[in-house]
This record gives C-alpha cells, structure tokens and sequence, in this order.
C-alpha cells in the first residue's frame, strides 16, 4: 500500500503513478512521443514550483550483461542537495520525505520550487536528477534522463516580457471566468477551443510555442453560452503549446499537444 509521508509536506505525491514502474514521474521528455519532461516554464523574477512524483514499488527490472533481470528493491534517495543539476540561479528542490531517503512501497515525491533570480539568461536548462536505488544486490546509480530513462528535462526560462509569464500573481488568482475545454487534444490540423460563458466578453487568445514565442494572437468575441473557436494548428510543428486567455486582470493558462502523423 503506498503512503504519503510527513506532517505539513512540502510536496504531495500524483497517486495516479502509485501502480507504476520504478522511476521519477513524468518520466523525461521523449522526442518520439512528445510526452513527459517539465511542463511548466519557469519565468524570471517570479516564484515557481514544480512537482515530480518518485515511485519505488518492490521490485525493479534494469539491464545486465544483456539481459533483463528483475531485482528486489528497498529503498531510494537523492543527496539533498546535489541531485538535481542545471537548475536556474534562484530555484532549489525540496523531497517528501525531507530527508529524500523513500521507502520501498510508498510514493515520494520532489518539487523544483523558488523565485527565478534576473540574473539568469533566458533559454533552455537541461536537468539531470540522480537517484540511487537500493536493492537487494547494491546501490544502484540512475540519473533521469540518462540510460536507463532516456529523453530530457529540460527547463524553458523565457524573456521576461514573454507573454507566458504575462500571468501576475494578481491573474493566478484571478482566473478568466469563463470555462474553457479544447479538443481534440492531440491536434492535427485544427483545434476547437469550447468557452461556455455567462457574460458577453472580448477576451485576447494567445497561443504561445514551449519557449514561449506567441505564434498566435486572437481577438475573441463572446456571448453568454457556449462559444466554439476554430484554430488553425497544421502549420505548427509537433509539440507542446499553452493557450492563454486574458480579459482585463483575469487570465487562465491551458496546454495542449500538437502532433501529425
């Protein structure tokens, strides 16, 4: 049975992972499937926090001479403060438990979590987190991503006056009022952004690329109901796109995929 440790944790782990493989979750960012890795840009001079659920079930199956072998597994930890590299000057991580040492048969978890200093340079930071398992053989050294986990966290620090970070503090917790879906999710050649209204509304549409580049901007005209807006997205490469709408103070972010067959 899996357990969340700690009394006022720093972090929660997903019990969606709690049936799933050894690992850290979401797994890297794979380049085939366009799924994983970090999902949340981290914006200068503002706080962030980003969570990552660490999974140690009782047994694991990893490489050897060739062949598969499935191991007991005990335990795993991450040195508290040299597991992570490349973070951004002003972000740090923090474990469930605090110690980072996670038995076997609970979920743990680590956050990403601080005020991104204005002395980084925006662009693209590439993390590695090193984990150690232990198992009934030895130690075992697994960085994600590396050969065991292959693909990438990779983390997206953008221009300050990009318009992903365009959400105040002040918009957080102010979310646009009306409720937004998008379908079908991935899109091919467009996608359909459903806002069910109370209130007649000219709110901006902005749909902005993983580093954060507005490759989309809308002037929406809504009415009390439900409103369906086409978006043109065959143009667009493979990948991950955050759609913002913003009316006066009031702002919400969503993501979505884009993928052609």
């Amino acid at each position: 049975m899996y357990n969340i440790y700690g009394q006022n944790p720093i972090c929660l782990p997903n019990t969606i992972y709690k049936d799933s493989a050894a690992g850290i979750y979401p797994r890297p960012y794979n380049d085939s499937t366009k799924i994983g890795g970090i999902t949340k840009a981290a914006c200068i001079d503002q706080e962030y926090e980003f969570p990552l659920t660490v999974v140690i079930p009782s047994l694991i199956t990893v490489p050897f001479g060739g062949i598969d072998v499935t191991v007991g597994l005990e335990s795993a930890y991450l040195d508290t403060t040299k597991a992570v590299i490349g973070l951004p000057k002003g972000l740090r991580y923090f474990c469930n438990p605090g110690n980072c040492v996670m038995e076997k048969n609970k979920l743990g978890c680590i956050t990403i979590k601080g005020k991104v200093a204005p002395e980084n340079i925006p662009g693209i930071y590439n993390l590695v987190i090193n984990l150690k398992l232990v198992t009934l053989i030895g130690t075992l050294d697994v960085a994600f991503p590396g050969p065991y986990f292959p693909g990438k966290y990779f983390l997206i620090v953008p221009p300050k006056d990009s318009s992903v970070c365009a959400t105040s503090d002040l918009r957080v917790n102010n979310p646009y009022d009306g409720v937004l879906k998008a379908y079908p999710v991935p899109s091919d050649q467009k996608l359909t952004l459903t806002i069910d209204a109370e209130r007649v509304g000219e709110p901006i549409l902005r749909l902005c690329d993983i580093t954060g580049r507005v490759v989309l901007t809308q002037k929406l005209s809504i009415i009390p109901g439900q409103n369906h807006i086409q978006i043109p997205v065959a143009h667009l490469a493979n990948g991950s796109y955050t759609y913002i709408i913003t009316e006066g103070t009031k702002s919400s972010t969503r993501r979505i995929i884009v993928w052609h067959d």
